[in-house]
């Protein structure tokens, strides 16, 4: 089915020049070599204190959180397909992207340069194995997150229908192109779809960092595919670092939140 679908889609689309702004089997090995992650000095990235402090309960795992403390830190963390700048959507770990004349088919194509703060690089099977722990309920990363946001933008989860026997969820599912480009599929036209995305709720998380055990909790390390890294967290403070390996404008001064 999704052989078909990518064939209309390649016939059908137009590419979209980004302005400022189920479930997949197959998987593609990487075909780039990551950096290798230099954590910066202290010297070099002075510490920033922040006079106000942040809730120590915390959870450094956007999908499955609602706190506004927690959404806050994720958001330094961690980097989505698309961002909401100030001049409106712009492109993030997706450098562009198409989408098809029925708006059902969104084609993102990565960027190449885009890693993990472990040094991983981002694909596009990490991208599915995200969206198919979002979507899916049996998924093996799912955990017993409720996953609140999905569901409220999204409408539901895999196989759940409404009255009239229509799917409840947006969307249907995702797939892998190639190693660098990622479709979603709708199941209904969503013309803020974009703007969905770029929610810190569906940012990227590392894959093989979410399988661990209480991913996102205090005494787990998260690993970053934004502009910022966990350094240090404790009883009484979360210290973040820049990230080195992150490709976009790195920030110059280290993070500090007292935790109350």
């Amino acid at each position: 089915m999704f052989l078909v679908i990518i064939c209309l889609v390649a016939a059908a689309c137009v590419p979209i020049t980004p302005t400022p702004v189920a479930p997949i089997d197959t998987q593609m090995p990487p075909t780039a070599v990551p950096p290798t992650p230099v954590p910066p000095t202290a010297t070099a990235v002075p510490p920033t204190a922040d006079p106000y402090g942040i809730s120590a309960a915390i959870t450094l795992d956007p999908a499955i959180t609602e706190d506004a403390d927690s959404l806050k830190i994720c958001s330094l963390l961690y980097s989505g397909l698309v961002n909401l700048g100030v001049g409106g959507l712009e492109p993030a770990l997706a450098e562009s992207w198409v989408i098809s004349d029925d708006q059902l088919d969104y084609i993102f194509k990565l960027r190449s340069d885009a890693v993990f703060s472990d040094g991983t690089l981002i694909t596009s099977a990490e991208v599915v194995a995200n969206f198919n722990r979002w979507l899916n309920p049996q998924d093996p990363l799912r955990g017993n997150g409720e996953y609140a946001a999905w569901e409220r933008t999204f409408g539901g989860f895999l196989g759940e229908k409404d009255a009239d026997g229509r799917a409840k969820s947006l969307v249907d599912g995702v797939q892998q192109v190639d190693t660098l480009t990622v479709l979603i599929h709708l199941t209904r036209p969503e013309p803020d779809l974009l703007t969905y995305l770029a929610d810190p709720a569906f940012a990227i998380l590392s894959p093989d960092a979410l399988a661990a055990s209480k991913y996102g909790g205090q005494g787990s390390m998260p690993v970053s595919s934004g502009p910022y890294t966990v350094h240090a967290w404790t009883q009484g403070t979360l210290q973040l670092w820049p990230n080195p390996t992150y490709w976009g404008t790195k920030p110059t001064e280290s993070l500090t939140f007292n935790l109350y």
